[in-house]
């Protein structure tokens, strides 16, 4: 009887052995796939970014040039735009032709199949900086050649970082002043804060440092009703007094004694 229990039992474990496994067809197979997609991927790479395929044939140069020239611009771009369609560098255009010191901003792209699009905004500028410098619209402060100034420009000149509070004032001065005539073509703020005006036939206006609006506006009214007609015997009116103003003639003489008395009266 023990006998046959054992035979069962071995009968039983040899029932339960495992088939042999089926060969991974499956897996290699979507191994080799993706080898294969990847080897198309550089393989298509490497053909889009090679020059000879989809050369670049037209460079289209816009905008509204009057200080930079589209020969030059084609000049700055000409070492950029020798590759393909899809490996040109834009960015590096773009930085090129915004290096020169006309150029507020250019933007660079693309156009199928064989074009480059480069379109160029122009620096405005507002003002003479100093003596060598010019100053745009935008307050950003840049030197171009001297021979390219425009003409009839003003002229700020102040301490660093003081660009923006000059445009700033320059443009209320000019609004203030404009229906007497009066041309603004320098401003200066001083090392101490202090304000000085220069106007088109030559007249200076020191307004200081302290109540400089105020003292503007005094001026405004003493030259409406007073020194208007006196324009071209006057030097300079100096406006740093509390209940008067100074004058300097052409001749070197002091105000007479009419325009000393007017002045506290106004």
């Amino acid at each position: 009887m023990a006998r046959r229990k054992k035979n069962r039992r071995v009968q039983r474990g040899a029932s339960r052995s495992q088939p042999p496994r089926a060969f991974p067809w499956w897996t290699i197979g979507r191994g080799l796939l993706a080898l294969l997609l990847v080897a198309v991927v550089v393989w298509g790479s490497n053909r889009l970014t090679d020059p000879k395929t989809l050369p670049l044939r037209q460079v289209s140069i816009k905008g509204q040039f009057k200080r930079v020239t589209q020969q030059k611009l084609h000049r700055v771009t000409a070492n950029y735009v020798s590759g393909g369609f899809f490996n040109v560098n834009l960015k590096a255009i773009r930085m090129a032709v915004e290096k020169l010191p006309w150029v507020a901003q250019a933007n660079v792209r693309r156009v199928w199949p064989d074009s480059l699009q480069i379109e160029v905004h122009e620096k405005i500028p507002l003002a003479r900086w100093g003596e060598d410098a010019l100053i745009s619209i935008e307050g950003e402060i840049f030197t171009p050649p001297e021979a390219s100034f425009p003409k009839g420009l003003p002229k700020l000149q102040g301490p660093p970082d003081s660009e923006r509070l000059l445009m700033s004032r320059l443009g209320k001065i000019q609004a203030q002043l404009s229906s007497l005539g009066l041309q603004v073509v320098q401003l200066t703020l001083g090392e101490r804060r202090d304000w000085h005006v220069v106007f088109e036939d030559g007249m200076e206006l020191i307004l200081g440092r302290a109540h400089s609006k105020q003292r503007l506006t005094r001026f405004q009214q003493i030259y409406a009703h007073l020194l208007r007609l006196h324009r071209e015997d006057i030097k300079r009116v100096d406006m740093r007094y509390t209940n008067g103003f100074a004058i300097t003639w052409h001749d070197g003489n002091t105000a007479p004694a009419w325009v000393r008395e007017a002045a506290f009266d106004v």
